[in-house]
């Protein structure tokens, strides 16, 4: 009798402890497979998001690049001083396939070992002409049948936003002098004025910064275009 009480009392007391432990066991195994899960997954975006080399970017060659065919839009630099703006500007017009760049007054011309640190070779790369005087530089846009836009804050002005382009046209964008902004008289000439909306304390951002926005803007909707 005292032994069957025994044997029942020791077979509960196993069992409460197989319990409790296959329990906490579970509750463990279901984190470490959570875990688990998770770092796989991560592991999964990180192999897609991989960086990738240069040599995976189909980059063009400078000979491909010159070949290439170009957007219609050309950038006018209004006595820009900064040798990196400048830089800064060649570089992007590379990476959208700018049709030409027209360095106007005060704006230095390739090559120059400053503006090569921030233009990276790309000022071998697109096309540039100079001009003493930004008014002759429209002028002859014009006359090859531009759609001459300053990029500056007017009354008037076309918010970037609501910008609209047309097919088949050719554009211009002039961008102004770090301190003076476009010259009034080169307003004046324009076909327009495209305004960037800004939202702070400032209104002003760098030439480089503006002419970054404005070109991906313009290849944007002009790729669209094509």
């Amino acid at each position: 009798m005292i032994c069957g009480i025994l044997q029942e009392i020791i077979f509960i007391f196993y069992a409460l402890v197989f319990y409790t432990f296959s329990t906490v066991f579970n509750r463990v195994m279901n984190i470490v497979f959570i875990f688990a899960a998770e770092r796989i997954s991560n592991v999964g975006i990180m192999s897609e998001l991989r960086k990738l080399k240069v040599t995976e970017m189909t980059r063009l060659t400078v000979e491909e690049f010159k070949e290439a065919d170009k957007l219609p839009l050309v950038v006018v630099l209004d006595e820009v001083r900064s040798l990196h703006n400048i830089g800064a500007v060649f570089r992007t017009s590379d990476a959208f396939l700018v049709n030409c760049i027209y360095l106007c007054g005060i704006t230095a011309t390739p090559p120059h070992p400053e503006m090569h640190k921030t233009a990276l070779g790309a000022e071998y790369t697109v096309d540039w002409k100079y001009f003493k005087k930004t008014q002759d530089a429209v002028n002859e846009l014009h006359e090859k049948g531009y759609t001459v836009l300053a990029i500056e804050q007017c009354a008037g002005s076309t918010l970037l936003d609501e910008l609209v382009l047309e097919k088949g046209k050719k554009y211009a964008i002039v961008l102004g002098n770090e301190v003076k902004g476009v010259q009034q008289e080169v307003v004046d000439m324009s076909d327009g004025c495209i305004e960037i909306p800004q939202y702070g304390t400032k209104h002003s951002l760098n030439v480089s910064v503006t002419a970054g926005i404005m070109i991906w803007e313009f290849a944007h909707k002009l790729f669209k275009l094509r």
